[in-house]
């Protein structure tokens, strides 16, 4: 049963009979999405195929769904993703057409049945710009700080680096505090292991908030 809460004058949905953590449905702040391969293996083709994959599912959820993509970055066992949802769609209905999406061509170009996914995705609101700015560098610095690469501009699995998916994110409001100009250098540069730490267990939340060390 779906019931609303009142959050900042704007009515919010959540689901009261989901087994995890309540989600909280609204399109007025962007979502940190991440969902990992069944059994945290590396997704089972081959990286390059999994991005045209990937990104053919993402542009047929903008197009159909009316979502709005910000940033987005496909690891090697799981991705990351920033986006807004249309009034009309919100994200456990975005979220069901992607995965869906995704594991059956997944499956389609193996000719396996298997998971793609282990389990649910999980979904983080992001509600200040504080929040968006350290979540924003947090998911782009994700291969740098995997070892995958040395800059944000050396990772190809990333729409850091590519048109591919029509980037929608603001310069005023809730990304407000992202710089403008040389970005990828804010996003090179290195931050300390509590940051990362803090940002990562904040994720893990319905509603991010840095999560630091007692």
């Amino acid at each position: 049963m779906r019931h609303t809460i009142s959050f900042h004058g704007n009515e919010i949905a959540y689901l009261s009979y989901m087994p995890r953590k309540k989600l909280l449905y609204t399109h007025e702040y962007p979502y940190h999405v991440m969902a990992r391969s069944n059994n945290k293996e590396n997704f089972y083709i081959e990286k390059d195929i999994m991005w045209e994959i990937v990104i053919s599912s993402l542009n047929q959820v903008v197009t159909d769904l009316k979502v709005y993509i910000h940033a987005f970055v496909l690891m090697d066992n799981h991705y990351h993703l920033l986006l807004s949802t249309h009034p009309n769609y919100d994200l456990g209905v975005v979220m069901h057409r992607l995965q869906r999406s995704i594991s059956r061509k997944v499956n389609s170009e193996s000719g396996r049945i298997n998971h793609v996914f282990g389990g649910a995705y999980k979904a983080s609101l992001i509600q200040t710009p504080e929040y968006y700015y350290n979540v924003y560098k947090y998911l782009y610095r994700n291969p740098i700080e995997a070892g995958l690469c040395e800059t944000v501009n050396d990772y190809k699995y990333s729409t850091f680096t590519t048109d591919v998916i029509p980037i929608c994110s603001p310069i005023s409001g809730i990304a407000s505090f992202v710089p403008l100009k040389n970005k990828s250098d804010w996003i090179d540069e290195t931050e300390d292991e509590l940051w990362s730490t803090s940002i990562s267990k904040g994720l893990k939340k319905t509603l991010f908030k840095p999560v630091y060390p007692r």
